[in-house]
């Protein structure tokens, strides 16, 4: 068989096999995934590639439904990036591997598998490039793709936790945040904003693909997870019913590292506030607010840099070396060391105990927040408020008065749960300075 698929017919003689590799083509890559058109499906069961035509100035068309009931019929499908897939291909038997290349190599490589046409289309800021690139090309492009990734093929391991951070991280790009375009464009020097706006709706996107498991988020020029604070950066995001809420966890650092080193004190982590009257050795409530900007200094320095003799005798920090030092121990007489979330660090002269610690940290840090997204998923559910960005230790909706306060309640109380408490602003924009 020919390798363009083109026609219903044609796919239907197709024969499956249980597994396959894909890769979607999208109409412009340089766009947000949900403001992106599926123009072709590269397909390789294992002994051939082929091209599924969906859009493309050079072919017949078959439906993008089509190419999905055929893909759903495979035991597995393999992708590179399968967030950026689960936009066009809504697949339940899913594999990233690049989630796996994580786990086997402790890292992600680029691919570099563009023809030389691809580099003279892309460079002249065509529209839709990739609608105009020979399929032939393509096809040469998705053949080093798959030559470059097929050994990773049956290397995956804890597929369940894998889709559960997949979803979860789609669900809250995919509902987008309100936005002033031109405020937009102006503050961060964009002469093209439509890569990431439409409709006055900007879409984020979370690369999951970092050692530790927490994710960034920054696409076509703005980073949404270091948003400047001044000037009109955040004031030009707004909200698309109501109001913006802001939930900010307390001391969210301190009270996982009390969840990780101790299952005696669930609901009694210490706060910043209550380390600097150890520190200070007087009660809370006598603290100064200098001395508590100094508390948070020296608490950060032992969390990230390690526990000071001085601090020893705190018990909280106590707990802390203690576990340090027994992970480490662990770390140090295996080939590898799991993280919270399942993923995998390889053993590496580089590693030192604190390094493992923070990746300890931020991966859990991580695992708690794709619980509460699933929760908070399922309880706006059927509610217009939207949960829109996360910002490590923060949350932020888009709240419809239509849903009530109890709605805000509702949410407070899931972030909230195994005693993480939250404080919250709110305001008619991201700056929330005004109401």
């Amino acid at each position: 068989m020919y390798y363009i698929i083109e026609k219903s017919e044609q796919l239907a003689r197709l024969e499956k096999s249980d597994t396959a590799f894909v890769q979607l083509i999208v109409s412009n890559y340089t766009y947000h995934p949900k403001l992106s058109k599926p123009s072709l499906v590269y397909y390789n069961n294992g002994e051939k590639g082929y091209i599924f035509a969906i859009d493309h100035s050079e072919s017949f068309s078959l439906s993008i439904s089509e190419v999905i009931e055929f893909l759903s019929a495979h035991t597995k499908i393999y992708v590179i990036d399968a967030k950026f897939h689960s936009y066009h291909l809504d697949l339940k038997n899913v594999v990233d591997l690049n989630l796996v290349m994580l786990d086997s190599n402790n890292d992600v490589k680029e691919y570099n598998c563009d023809t030389q046409f691809h580099r003279h289309i892309y460079q002249k800021g065509i529209e839709n490039p990739d609608r105009i690139v020979p399929i032939s090309k393509h096809y040469e492009k998705c053949e080093c793709f798959y030559d470059q990734i097929k050994y990773l093929i049956g290397l995956e391991v804890d597929q369940a936790y894998n889709n559960r951070i997949l979803d979860a991280y789609q669900y809250v790009e995919s509902n987008g945040i309100g936005v002033k375009e031109e405020q937009l464009r102006k503050v961060y020097g964009l002469s093209n904003s439509s890569r990431l706006v439409r409709e006055s709706v900007a879409y984020s996107y979370y690369n999951l693909y970092n050692l530790t498991g927490r994710p960034t988020n920054s696409f076509a020029g703005v980073n949404f997870l270091a948003i400047p604070k001044d000037g009109d950066y955040r004031s030009c995001f707004i909200p698309k019913n109501d109001f913006l809420v802001d939930f900010d966890f307390d001391s969210y650092h301190l009270r996982l590292i009390a969840k990780l080193v101790s299952e005696t004190q669930p609901n009694s982590e210490p706060t910043h506030k209550m380390l600097a009257s150890q520190y200070y050795n007087k009660p809370e409530n006598e603290v100064t607010e200098e001395e508590y900007k100094q508390a948070k200094t020296i608490t950060f320095r032992q969390l990230y840099g390690g526990v000071e003799e001085q601090y020893k005798h705190i018990e909280f920090f106590s707990s802390m070396h203690n576990f340090i030092e027994a992970e480490f121990k662990k770390y140090k007489v295996q080939s590898s060391y799991v993280l919270p979330t399942g993923r995998i660090v390889k053993k590496h002269s580089s590693i030192t105990k604190y390094k493992l610690f923070n990746y300890i940290l931020q991966n859990l840090e991580t695992k708690t927040n794709v619980e509460k997204i699933e929760k908070i998923k399922r309880y706006l559910l059927h509610k217009k408020t939207q949960l829109i960005l996360i910002t490590y230790d923060a949350f932020t909706f888009d709240f419809s008065i239509q849903d009530g306060k109890d709605t805000l309640l509702g949410i407070k109380s899931i972030l909230e749960e195994d005693g993480f408490p939250t404080k919250h602003t709110h305001g008619k924009d991201y700056s929330f300075t005004t109401y």
